[in-house]
C-alpha cells in the first residue's frame, strides 16, 4: 500500500477507526497529514468533532486541513442523499490535498510531477466490520459480484490499511494506549440502512457464529479475486466497446459470439460494464436487467427491451447494442423507441408470499417469475398480438379486446403493452394475461411498475 516513509493523507473524522489509523501510520514512520470535513449536519456535535481533531493533530504534531461544507444544501443541489453528498465531498477534499502534496513534492525534487502525480496516497479507516456490513447491504440490494466484493483494500491512490482489522480490536488498542476518541451519534441510530445492519443484523449473525464478520470478509476477498480474474479476461477483449462515443451519445456494443464464449459470471460483468458506460452509473442495474440483455441473443434482430436510465438494448444481427432512447443505433436510422412516447417500466424480482397483493394497483402488477419465457419489454401493439384470457389458455386478439373495451381506433396504436417475446403479458391500465398471473404454486414473482413519461 505504501512505500517506506512515504507521504499519506489520512481522512480524520475523530472516530476510533480514523484515530487508530492516524496513530499507527505515525508510529510506522510515515509522513502524515490529516484532512477533516465538517459536514455542518449535526450542529454543535460537528463543531465538537472539529475541535477534537484540532487538539489531537496539535498533540501529535501533524498538519491538519479542515474543510467546512454545507452538506444538506449541497445534497439538494446535486440531487443526492446527504450520505452520498457527504462521501463525495470527503473524497474530493482528500484528493485535492493529495494532489497538492504530490505537486509540492515533485517541485522540491525538481521533476515535472509526471512520475509522482499519484505518489501521495489517501488512507481511509474502513475496518473489517465495515466490510462485512457492506457485503450484507449489497447482497440484500441484489448487487452483482462486484458488490459482494465489498470494499477494495486498494483502489487507485486510496488505501485502507485497517480493512482486515475488527472494530473491537481497534477500540481495544486505543484503550491500551490511553487514546480517547469521539463517537458520532448518528452511528448509534438505526435510521440509516447501514446502521440497522450494524446494530441489528450483524449482532444476530454473530450470535449464530462468532466468526460471522471474519467469514463475510473472507467471502469478500474471494469475490474480489474473482473480480480481478474477470478484469484480466475483459481487459484484453475485443468483443465489446464500452464507450464508443457517437454524434448522438454513447452506444455500447456487445459481440454475441464473444459474449456467449465467456463463463456465466464474466458474461454478466461484461453486460454490466457496457450498461454502466452508457448510463454513466451502475447503481440500480440489477441481475434481472443483465439477464434480459443476455436473453436478446436468443431473439431475432430488431428485438428490444427497456432498461433503467432511459436506455434501450437492441439485437442488431450479431450484436447487442445499448443506447439511450432517441439516439441513433449506429446503423444510420434514427431510433424513436416507444419508451419516448409511452413511458417506461421498472422490474424487480423477489420471493412470493400470499400477503403480497397488488391487484388494486392500476400501474403496478405481479407476475409469476418462472413463467417468463424470454425478456420483458415495453412496446406498442403490433398485428397478431394476443392475450390469454382464461386459465385453460384461451386467448383473444388485442384488436378484438380493444373493440370490446371501446378504445378508439386512433388511440390503439399508443396503448402500452408489456410483452414477453411475442406474447402480451399486460395491457397496461387494462388487463393482465391469465398465463402469467400469480398462483398458489408461485415461488418467485416479478413486480412490474409502469411509469408514464411526463
Amino acid at each position: 500500500m505504501l512505500s517506506h516513509g512515504g507521504q499519506v493523507v489520512v481522512g480524520l473524522s475523530g472516530g476510533a477507526d480514523s484515530v487508530c489509523l492516524l496513530i499507527v501510520l505515525l508510529r510506522l514512520g510515515y509522513e502524515v497529514e490529516a484532512v477533516h470535513v465538517n459536514h455542518m449536519i449535526r450542529g454543535a456535535e460537528a463543531d465538537r468533532d472539529e475541535s477534537f481533531v484540532r487538539r489531537l493533530s496539535e498533540k501529535l504534531g501533524i498538519k491538519l486541513t479542515v474543510i467546512k461544507k454545507d452538506v444538506p444544501k449541497l445534497a439538494k443541489e446535486m440531487h443526492m442523499s446527504e450520505e452520498e453528498a457527504g462521501r463525495y465531498i470527503r473524497y474530493e477534499a482528500f484528493k485535492e490535498k493529495a494532489e497538492y502534496l504530490s505537486r509540492k513534492s515533485a517541485s522540491e525534487e525538481g521533476t515535472d510531477g509526471a512520475d509522482g502525480a499519484g505518489s501521495v496516497k489517501i488512507a481511509v479507516a474502513h475496518n473489517k466490520n465495515d466490510l462485512a456490513e457492506t457485503v450484507i447491504y449489497n447482497m440484500v440490494r441484489g448487487s452483482s459480484l462486484q458488490g459482494l466484493a465489498g470494499i477494495r483494500p486498494v483502489r487507485d491512490r486510496i488505501i485502507r490499511p485497517l480493512l482486515m482489522t475488527k472494530r473491537s480490536d481497534i477500540e481495544r488498542y486505543l484503550n491500551e494506549i490511553g487514546q480517547d476518541y469521539i463517537t458520532d451519534s448518528t452511528n448509534l441510530e438505526t435510521d440509516y440502512s447501514r446502521n440497522k445492519i450494524r446494530h441489528q443484523v450483524l449482532p444476530v449473525l454473530e450470535e449464530l457464529n462468532d466468526g460471522a464478520v471474519d467469514h463475510l470478509a473472507a467471502i469478500a476477498m474471494d469475490a474480489l479475486q474473482l473480480r480481478e480474474d474477470m478484469d484480466n479476461k475483459l481487459s484484453f477483449s475485443d468483443g465489446a466497446e464500452y464507450n464508443p462515443e457517437t454524434e448522438d451519445g454513447y452506444v455500447g456494443k456487445i459481440d454475441i459470439d464473444y459474449m456467449n464464449s465467456l463463463d456465466t459470471l464474466t458474461r454478466g460483468e461484461l453486460v454490466l460494464r457496457v450498461m454502466e458506460s452508457v448510463a454513466g452509473r451502475r447503481k440500480d442495474l440489477t441481475r434481472e436487467h443483465v439477464r434480459s440483455v443476455i436473453s436478446l441473443s436468443e431473439l431475432e434482430s430488431g428485438k428490444k427491451i427497456v432498461l433503467p436510465y432511459e436506455m434501450v438494448a437492441e439485437r442488431v444481427y450479431g450484436e447487442i447494442r445499448i443506447y439511450k432512447s432517441g439516439k441513433k443505433s449506429n446503423d444510420g436510422a434514427s431510433e424513436h423507441f416507444s419508451e419516448m412516447d409511452i413511458g417506461r417500466i421498472e422490474t424487480v424480482s423477489y420471493d412470493y408470499t400470499s400477503e403480497i397483493d397488488l391487484s388494486k394497483k392500476e400501474y403496478t402488477k405481479l407476475i409469476d417469475c418462472d413463467k417468463i419465457k424470454s425478456a420483458l419489454c415495453l412496446r406498442t401493439p403490433k398485428p397478431g398480438d394476443f392475450i390469454v384470457i382464461n386459465a385453460e389458455g384461451g386467448s383473444k386478439k388485442l384488436s378484438r379486446y380493444f373493440t370490446e373495451a371501446k378504445i378508439e381506433r386512433s388511440e390503439r396504436a399508443y396503448v402500452p403493452v408489456v410483452a414477453d417475446g411475442d406474447e402480451v403479458v399486460w395491457i397496461v391500465g387494462h388487463r393482465l394475461s391469465e398465463r402469467y398471473k400469480v398462483s398458489p404454486a408461485t415461488e418467485k414473482v416479478t413486480e412490474i411498475r409502469y411509469i408514464k413519461e411526463k
